[in-house]
């Protein structure tokens, strides 16, 4: 969801400009939903999805060829026919065939805080205004439409929570800049850092902040899913558990969005994929040469 339009349109083909390659490429679609290449026969999306069938098609739209639709293994990982990464949201999926022609490095730093990220999913655009005190606070969530987008945001926090360690962005009010959040129908998709002069996958979508009422009674029908800018004079909670008021001050308190970190689970990532990265690879080069050399260096010069 953008927060300079309500355009369903906007954002909807590959970023150009100085956000070229940021990702598009790498994209595919899974049910009603993203899913990221990571190697040359595997992508990545959200546990929490669920099952969405037994294809994952790369569309012209991102692979600026023709269509692809590649057929699930239901038979990887010894039958189970997926890889999940205990204690996170993430999954990893295998395709049979030819695979892959791209697919997305990872991040595996932990340095994201503060880095400027572009990400995308299927979600909605604005519903309706919600107003609080007479004043805008943001919209409506709706069902998602299914259209591809992007936006960009900044990494604000790294936390803890049920999906394990995650990347967190407020929904700013900062216009001219595709400040965006995630809605309903958003989740798998990926989250790109520039790292390098190049675009790595760091996040995969996870949740966001909500829900929220305009007041505390429990059961009668009126809490509502949003992306707000500002929070201020509203609840946030459920009906089911409790709720918190958030004061209205004068600074904007925005909602945020969260993506499951790739850095945190980069290892064990690498270790289904076979597909370690850049530095990963020269460790393992040095590591061979190391045994190469052992094995033809006399007895007595061998270090212990």
């Amino acid at each position: 969801m953008l927060y300079d339009t309500d355009n369903p349109l906007q954002n909807s083909t590959a970023p150009a400009g100085i956000l070229e390659d940021a990702g598009w490429q790498y994209l595919g679609l899974y049910g009603g939903f993203l899913g990221t290449a990571i190697s040359p026969t595997q992508f990545i999306t959200a546990q929490h999805i669920g099952d969405q069938g037994s294809s994952f098609t790369q569309s012209a739209a991102f692979t600026g060829g023709s269509e692809v639709v590649h057929t699930i293994n239901a038979a990887a990982n010894g039958g189970v026919g997926f890889w999940d990464i205990a204690g996170t949201d993430l999954r990893i999926y295998e395709v049979m065939g030819s695979g892959f022609s791209e697919y997305a490095p990872l991040y595996t730093g932990f340095d994201e805080m503060g880095k400027g990220m572009v990400f995308y999913g299927r979600g909605s655009p604005k519903g309706a205004e919600v107003i609080e005190g007479g004043d805008l606070k943001g919209w409506l969530h709706t069902g998602g439409d299914g259209v591809t987008r992007w936006g960009q945001n900044t990494v604000s926090a790294l936390t803890v929570l049920g999906g394990g360690s995650l990347l967190a962005a407020s929904f700013d009010a900062i216009p001219g800049v595709n400040e965006a959040t995630l809605s309903v129908g958003d989740s798998g998709g990926p989250v790109f850092i520039l790292e390098g002069g190049q675009w790595k996958l760091a996040g995969i979508n996870y949740a966001v902040d909500g829900g929220f009422d305009t007041n505390n009674v429990k059961g009668d029908g009126s809490e509502f899913g949003a992306a707000l800018f500002d929070r201020g004079g509203l609840y946030q909670g459920s009906d089911a558990t409790s709720w918190t008021y958030n004061p209205d001050l004068p600074t904007d308190n925005p909602s945020s969005m969260y993506a499951s970190r790739i850095s945190t689970s980069a290892a064990q990532i690498q270790a289904i994929t076979l597909v370690p990265e850049p530095g990963s690879m020269l460790l393992v080069l040095v590591g061979l040469m190391s045994a190469v050399l052992d094995r033809f260096m006399p007895h007595r010069f061998r270090q212990r």
